[in-house]
């Protein structure tokens, strides 16, 4: 603290928002710890909580509410929470009291932390609960957008011990790992549940245990978390955002998804005969021809329920690229979304999709390249 004090306000509020970006439990406990003690660094801190969108920053408010008699502070305390209401954070109103009177702190925050969705439309949810009178409940839920809830563990255990968990999980998943409204993810194992049980699948035994300990779910169906930061509306004017969407294959894992290949041996096959055709053919005639069996390829595979499902897919990207600072690829990956809604035709199929079928022939024609040693004929590679 003393080295905070000699810093003005601004320089203040930049180290402490600096400071919560990196997020970890020890830069928690340090802000904690300096709650109550000078009113200038109060002010700096509660305006800077303010900014910092994240479900602990309503615990941190709330500390700092309960370590401190300033009026002033108080009142910048609440204009905190007014804007993290703004950006969809659940926060609760601080009580009115008399600056003497001491609250003891509020119970611990829940939190949820999500993972990218990959090829086939799986991902991790994690999610923690504060338990009475201490602890958590913590919860690992692999779901599919097809198949529902995959795997489901719970476990009691302590806040620090969940953090190193956490940490672990970090490490050894191979994609980014970004924090979610624990309401949210939640409601995201529900929905898994729903999936299963329409497919005719019981929920495991695990899941069933745990339950009760979740907490209450958002209602469904759950409307995209992106849309708590971005308008829904915003890309649909924007038709360049589309047309740009080929590009988000540039980014992981974007550039991990394909088609599943029993789906694509049809459209394989084409592209084997078109480049084993006898016929003396001008590039672009070839070119031409390609460009035909990938548009047949989206056009067949992509019929209204299944662009739903991706249309889904992108808006839960969507949120997953603006946790990580990626804005402008998340406006292209809503446009993205958009146009699943409109079914274009045979000769305007939809860009991202275009591309999702030419890298996943161009991968399987260069994997039996690859076992043969052999060149292949000609392919439009993305």
């Amino acid at each position: 603290m003393v080295k905070v004090q000699p810093l003005s306000p601004e320089e203040m509020k930049g180290l402490f928002q600096e400071l919560l970006q990196k997020g970890n439990d020890q830069t928690f406990l340090l802000l904690e710890a300096i709650c109550g003690k000078d009113e200038r660094i109060d002010l700096a801190l509660a305006e800077s909580i303010g900014l910092w969108f994240s479900p602990r920053s309503a615990d941190l408010l709330h500390r700092l509410s309960a370590a401190t008699s300033s009026k002033a502070v108080a009142k910048s305390i609440r204009k905190s929470i007014f804007r993290l209401r703004s950006r969809g954070i659940e926060t609760e109103e601080i009580s009115d009291r008399a600056p003497a009177v001491y609250h003891p702190p509020q119970p611990a925050a829940s939190e949820g932390f999500l993972t990218p969705i990959d090829s086939s439309g799986h991902r991790v949810v994690l999610l923690a609960r504060p338990q009475i009178p201490q602890g958590m409940a913590a919860f690992s839920a692999a779901i599919s957008d097809r198949e529902g809830i995959v795997d489901f563990s719970g476990f009691e255990t302590s806040r620090k011990n969940f953090y190193e968990y956490l940490e672990v999980f970090r490490e050894q998943y191979p994609g980014e790992v970004v924090e979610a409204d624990p309401h949210y993810c939640s409601g995201l194992i529900m929905e898994a549940a729903e999936i299963g049980q329409k497919k005719g699948t019981s929920p495991s035994p695990e899941f069933l245990k745990w339950r009760p300990l979740m907490g209450s779910s958002p209602s469904l169906p759950l409307r995209p978390l992106i849309y708590r930061y971005l308008e829904e509306g915003e890309t649909k004017s924007r038709p360049e955002l589309l047309d740009r969407s080929a590009s988000l294959f540039q980014l992981s894992p974007f550039n991990a998804w394909s088609l599943e290949e029993e789906e694509s041996r049809k459209y394989l096959a084409l592209l084997k005969e078109a480049s084993a055709s006898r016929l003396v053919l001008a590039p672009h005639q070839k070119e031409g021809r390609l460009m035909e069996i990938y548009q047949q390829a989206v056009h067949d595979l992509f019929d209204g329920p299944r662009r739903l499902l991706y249309r889904r897919r992108l808006e839960e990207m969507a949120y997953i690229l603006w946790k990580n600072g990626h804005e402008n690829e998340t406006r292209v990956a809503l446009a993205a979304a958009a146009g699943m809604d409109k079914e274009s035709g045979i000769l305007a199929p939809h860009p991202f999709l275009m591309e999702l079928v030419k890298r996943s022939l161009s991968s399987l024609l260069e994997g039996e390249k690859e076992e043969k040693g052999q060149e292949p004929g000609f392919i439009i590679k993305p």
